[in-house]
Order: structure tokens, then C-alpha cells, then sequence
């Protein structure tokens, strides 16, 4: 079990909190499972890839009012196959191929101000992924 130390953005108040995710990367199941705690309240995701898995404990601590600011909650964060089962993500530009040193940690803190949840990072995903086929037809 790996342990994650994280800052929560209270969106209500506009403070931040220290607080810890628990991981279970792959040890137990086949599914990676992050957990936590909010106000006594224990927050579960699981899913079989690792950033699924935070979209889902994102989302649930969004509703309760609470941001995370990692770099998994930039708009910009996606996940290939290959990085699936790890903690990193890639940090994407529109019409800009994802290279190695896009490769940043999941749980590595971000000044961000925005939080979106997982239908608003998924629609600016398809956009550079529109994006990258556009410019790929340019350059024929």
C-alpha cells in the first residue's frame, strides 16, 4: 500500500488541507484502489487503470466540495496503455504529440484554481486528439 500526501481545495471556504490518499497499486486485486478520508467519510475508487481511478475519487470529492490539486485534476492530464498501471500521466497541449517529458506524477501538487471533473478532462482530451490528427492532415 503506497501512500500519497495531497492538498485539498475546499471550494466553499477557498482553503486547502493536507490530507492522504492510500493506494493499493495492483498488490492485492488487479484493480488499482485509492482511498480517502473526508470529514470522517471514507472515499473508495477503483479501477483497472490508475488514472480512471483518480477521475473516479476526484469526481466524488468535487461533489462534496473538495479539489485535489495534483496534476491529475489539470484539464490537460491523460494516460496512454503503456502508463496505465503506474502513477504518472501526461501533460497534453493542443496539436502538440505527448512526449516523455510530458511525463509527470499523478499525486505531484499543482497551483491550479480550476477543477474540472472527468466529462470536462475528457472532452479537452478528444480536442487534442482531434488536434494532432488536423495538424498530421497539414503536414501531408
Amino acid at each position: 500500500m503506497e501512500k500519497y500526501d495531497v492538498i485539498l481545495y475546499d471550494l466553499i471556504q477557498n482553503t486547502e488541507t493536507h490530507s492522504t490518499v492510500y493506494a493499493d497499486e495492483g498488490e492485492i486485486s488487479d484493480e488499482i484502489v485509492l482511498k480517502i478520508m473526508l470529514k470522517n467519510i471514507s472515499i473508495i475508487a477503483k479501477s483497472e487503470c490508475y488514472l480512471s481511478a483518480y477521475q473516479e475519487l476526484r469526481d466524488e470529492l468535487l461533489i462534496n466540495g473538495f479539489g485535489l490539486k495534483c496534476n491529475s485534476s489539470c484539464i490537460n492530464a491523460t494516460q496512454s496503455a503503456i502508463i496505465g498501471y503506474i502513477p504518472q500521466i501526461y501533460l497534453v497541449k493542443i496539436g502538440k504529440q505527448a512526449l516523455n517529458k510530458d511525463i509527470v506524477s499523478i499525486w505531484d501538487y499543482c497551483d491550479i484554481n480550476a477543477f474540472p471533473d472527468t466529462i470536462q478532462q475528457n472532452q479537452y482530451i478528444e480536442r487534442w486528439f482531434e488536434s494532432l490528427s488536423i495538424n498530421s492532415d497539414l503536414s501531408e
